[in-house]
């Protein structure tokens, strides 16, 4: 590259190319001060070179990219957070053990949470209104007031730290609703990680999790790094390293109809459940993998009470898959089918018209990095409704 000389008298200023020019600055001042559209980094430096006689040279080396990196960080730094936008996945259980009834009329739970691919998208603005937040959603029948566990989740952190910023958000929706997937309570804690985001990290994640168990026992799950041993009424969280390999495919294969929770646990009987130890489940996962003997569900019978249709659905999945899938399940209390080991649906699920309208997409294990949150996958977007994959996503209130 060329350089730019400058002779004066006996001194010569050797120069650098223009160290701004295509570097996405939209402005310099006269003080050197510089405004950026987006954070830009100069990987090369400015060298001034001064020759003071032909036999004595001095070198100063000037590093524009220090500076201008330096300011950058300041102008970051600086500048409140205004927008944010960030993945909201969902969950599978890949065994649900339920071991007692409690005296508070709920029960204790054992079982591997493992957060998956397939999620939704929450976009958060900050309002002007010092009243209310306001939601969005491309999905119908989802609530946009305070019985939404979005909204529930910012009220709550506003409650408990004394903060008074509030919200735009729009809910680009692809988790399907009443599907055992934990759809609401990835968007509560979502929401609760965003707000403190935007009040600069002003609790710690522990807390964050702490106080979600409030909103609903599945929330606290998700301030997990992605797997977790949860126990209690699934609000004790124990973190543990991913137990299978996170590339390993699955199909989730949700009916039209939903499962209520109330209605499953309304016909549960502990004395129907398996015997089988939880810890002897997640061990044997570890060690060997995900087979049909590990993925117990103890809502299973219950929710195929509710739900005949769904029994038929897990039956017919298993005899047509001929060793497709290592395993096939239900997740949480229904009505999603998984089938883990193969991203591809049964064919009949395409042949019989009984299965229209079910909803179908890919998935993998996923999980985030401390004091991150999750990252959407560059192919979560072929789990969207709109595409071959996922049909006739119909929604309706959680």
């Amino acid at each position: 590259m060329a350089s730019s000389h400058i002779l004066c008298h006996n001194n010569v200023f050797n120069l650098s190319p223009n160290p701004f020019r295509n570097r996405g600055l939209s402005s310099l001042n006269s003080n050197g001060f510089c405004f950026f559209g987006s954070k830009s980094r100069i990987s090369r430096p400015s060298s001034l070179k001064i020759v003071v006689s032909e036999r004595r040279q001095v070198e100063i080396v000037y590093d524009a990219d220090e500076r201008i990196n330096k300011l950058a960080d300041v102008v970051d730094k600086e500048a409140p957070l205004s927008r944010l936008t960030l993945f909201s996945p969902c969950k599978i259980n890949v065994f649900l053990r339920i071991t007692s009834k409690r005296e508070d009329g709920y029960h204790d739970l054992a079982s591997l949470f493992h957060v998956i691919s397939l999620g939704d998208v929450l976009k958060f603005s900050l309002s002007p209104s010092t009243k209310k937040d306001s939601l969005s959603t491309n999905a119908s029948g989802v609530p946009l007031d305070d019985r939404n566990l979005i909204i529930k989740a910012l009220n709550l952190y506003r409650k408990k730290t004394g903060t008074n910023k509030y919200f735009w958000i729009h809910l680009d929706k692809k988790v399907p609703t009443g599907a055992g997937l934990g759809g609401g309570s990835s968007n509560a804690a979502t929401a609760l990680w965003a707000a403190n985001q935007f009040n600069d990290c002003l609790v710690t994640e522990k807390e964050l999790q702490e106080w979600s168990s409030e909103i609903g026992s599945d929330v606290p799950f998700f301030f997990s790094q992605g797997a977790a041993y949860c126990t209690g009424r699934g609000e004790v969280v124990q973190d543990i390293l991913p137990p299978v390999p996170l590339n390993i495919p699955m199909v989730l294969i949700k009916p039209p109809e939903a499962c209520s929770t109330a209605e499953v646990y309304k016909r549960f009987r502990l004395d129907k459940t398996s015997n089988s130890d939880p810890l002897q489940l997640l061990h044997k996962i570890s060690s060997d993998g995900i087979s049909q003997d590990v993925c117990i569900n103890d809502l299973e019978l219950p929710a195929f009470e509710v739900l005949p249709s769904l029994k038929r659905l897990k039956q017919r999945i298993i005899a047509a898959s001929r060793g497709q899938y290592d395993a096939v399940f239900m997740s949480g209390s229904g009505s999603t089918i998984v089938g883990v080991g193969s991203p591809d649906p049964p064919q009949f699920i395409y042949d019989d018209e009984d299965y229209k309208d079910v909803f179908l997409s890919e998935a993998n294990f996923l999980t985030r990095e401390a004091n991150e949150w999750y990252k959407e996958p560059a192919s979560a977007s072929a789990c969207s409704p709109s595409d071959d994959f996922s049909r006739n996503f119909s929604s309706s209130v959680e």
